[in-house]
């Protein structure tokens, strides 16, 4: 029996060693920050390797591409679902997780791929390789050093800290907002959380967190489009995914849940263009519900996204007469989320019952979606083959309904650009983080239909190169646009430190915002914008802030009310049409840097 296991499991049985590794130096009282990643993110993966698509597991590579995605697609869920039913995110929980998840793994009926690389499958994993690698040399020019560029990162370095002191996710956050619940979505919190219980890590080590995501973006690109339309195709996308600028600049704002919720949505498709083509058995349906899942748990608008596509998808079934064949895998998937989700769904109300309501449509308006500037994003090169992909693809669709779903994503990433249109309030401009999604794949598969593999590699290298020619400067571009917290600003920020009272409230505007919350560690008054804001319930502390800095007698009352002494601004920060924002009308200078000044009032 345990011969057959090692022969037929052998990356169940890896993922099993990765957890009882870590474990071990645990208990021998050590710590192994490396391990820790694997174990939450690889391990589960590798043992969970039956619930995707046959094709996805037919091959070595292809798998091991695909296993960090569903990994913390597995982790994520299970991390708030035991902390839903009020276990404590200790140390020996989220060990237990996935060592947990390895185990049913393990029980799964599903085949795995031969542990085996002959010399094209070796090949292959070379192309993949050289994608990762380019990816992370542009990557590294957004992201390299501390800090990194960016506002974002600063709440969920906050929130993972804040998780790890009361071992919980729906608890408070101190100093946002004067002190609310944190609203964040919980999927990759849990997970950096947990992370930071196992290595014992100081919080600010999650600072290149997001550089995880988006390797493992890269990764899951190749595996959805390997797994449909072959290895050349395969590493033509993952290449061009690495060096499209627009997935540099979500690096550079620091989109950690959207860049995470990227990859399960790639996966997303993979489950979808399966079940189009051949139908999804009982373990694949249930790994699509947990896909879902655990979109639902990592970022609400890709939430949006997956489900519209997927609506979309449904009506073209119903269309061409496949949607009956294709019930049996749907209902198993929504069973699947009813019977495994129940955590996740309790955590997502909770937290949604904090909003106080969603902002209007016209909340939203200033962040519709520029046409051009998004196609210097993708690159103009990279937009005319896109649009000549989408006629090959399109025309191609009848006889190849794989495709459906990346066009199915296409038309709503376009339709959710403008659904201001219709009132439908969304984040308009963070629609076009959604389009290398539908577009790689199309290029990569009308590449395929060249004469031969070696011409469609050959010809995919050459527009990558082009591409990265123009991503290159245009990474140093993002990072100084996004670099507000730098040597000079942080000095500032210090002598702020070493002068606050405790708890004393500090009023900043939108660039300041999350960074002056997590680095000043005392309460802050944001001055956001509506379209800067989720919930409803925030728009009002924003308001205050906006009046504090505006001089207003109400905000001078409020601010002699808080106590308020210090104002923080960023004299380069651009309103939400893209202007320049007027100086705060009170206050003296106490320090003035490039990026950072600060005043008394």
């Amino acid at each position: 029996m345990a011969a057959r296991t090692i022969q037929t499991r052998p990356l169940a049985l890896a993922g099993a060693a990765l957890v009882a590794a870590e474990a071990l130096i645990a208990l021998l009282g050590g710590r192994a920050p490396a391990l820790a990643v694997l174990v939450l993110l690889l391990a589960p993966g590798l043992a969970l390797v039956g619930l995707l698509p046959a094709r996805a597991r037919a091959d070595l590579v292809t798998a091991l591409a695909a296993a960090p995605a569903l990994g913390f697609a597995a982790s994520s869920c299970a991390l708030i679902t035991v902390a839903s039913i009020g276990l404590p995110l200790d140390g020996v929980v989220v060990r237990l997780v996935p060592a947990a998840l390895v185990l049913a793994g393990l029980a799964l009926p599903g085949a795995e791929p031969a542990v085996r690389l002959g010399r094209a499958e070796a090949l292959v994993a070379l192309g993949l390789l050289a994608a990762v690698g380019a990816g992370i040399v542009l990557q590294a020019r957004v992201i390299h050093g501390s800090p990194v560029p960016g506002n974002d990162w600063a709440k969920y370095v906050l929130y993972a800290d804040e998780i790890r002191a009361h071992h919980a996710l729906l608890i408070r956050n101190p100093f946002w907002m004067l002190g609310v619940p944190f609203r964040e979505d919980p999927g990759v919190p849990a997970v950096y959380g947990s992370y930071l219980v196992m290595s014992g890590q100081g919080a600010a080590a999650l600072l290149h967190g997001i550089w995880v995501f988006a390797v493992i973006a890269i990764l899951t690109t190749f595996a959805f489009v390997r797994a449909l339309w072959g290895a050349p195709a395969g590493v033509v996308a993952a290449l061009l995914w690495a060096v499209l600028p627009i997935n540099q600049d979500i690096l550079g704002w620091h989109g950690l849940p959207n860049l995470a919720a990227l990859s399960l949505l790639a996966l997303v498709l993979l489950f979808s263009a399966t079940l189009f083509t051949r139908g999804l058995s009982r373990a694949e349906a249930v790994g699509f519900g947990v896909t879902l899942l655990a979109l639902a748990a990592a970022h609400r608008l890709s939430l949006v996204v997956g489900l519209g596509a997927l609506a979309i998808m449904a009506g073209t079934a119903f269309v061409l007469g496949g949607l009956r064949r294709m019930t049996g895998a749907v209902l198993t998937a929504v069973a699947a989320i009813v019977v495994l989700g129940g955590g996740v769904v309790y955590d997502l109300v909770e937290r949604q019952r904090t909003f106080g309501g969603t902002l209007s449509y016209a909340d939203y308006k200033a962040s519709k979606l520029p046409v051009v500037h998004t196609a210097k994003d993708l690159t103009l090169v990279f937009t005319a083959a896109a649009l000549i992909a989408l006629v090959v693809c399109v025309r191609r669709a009848a006889r190849d309904r794989a495709l459906i779903p990346p066009l199915a994503m296409l038309a709503f990433t376009i339709a959710g650009a403008y659904a201001w249109i219709v009132h439908l309030p969304l984040g308009y401009l963070r629609m076009a983080y959604y389009l290398p999604l539908a577009l790689v794949p199309l290029v990569a598969v009308a590449l395929t239909g060249l004469a031969r593999a070696r011409v469609t590699i050959v010809a995919g290298v050459v527009l990558a190169l082009v591409v990265a020619a123009f991503a290159w400067p245009a990474a140093d571009n993002v990072r100084f646009f996004y670099g507000f917290a730098n040597p000079a600003s942080l000095r500032g920020l210090d002598a702020v430190a070493a002068r606050l009272r405790p708890n004393e409230v500090v009023v900043t505007d939108r660039c300041w915002s999350f960074l002056a919350t997590w680095l000043l560690h005392t309460r802050t008054l944001p001055a956001l914008y509506p379209v800067d804001i989720q919930p409803k319930a925030e728009l009002v502390r924003a308001n205050e802030a906006h009046a504090i800095l505006d001089g207003t007698p109400a905000g001078q009352a409020l601010a002699r009310r808080l106590g308020v002494r210090f104002l923080l601004v960023d004299p380069t920060c651009p309103d939400p049409d893209g202007h320049a924002l007027a100086p705060p009308s009170v206050g003296e200078p106490v320090f003035t840097s490039e990026r950072l000044v600060v005043l008394k009032l």
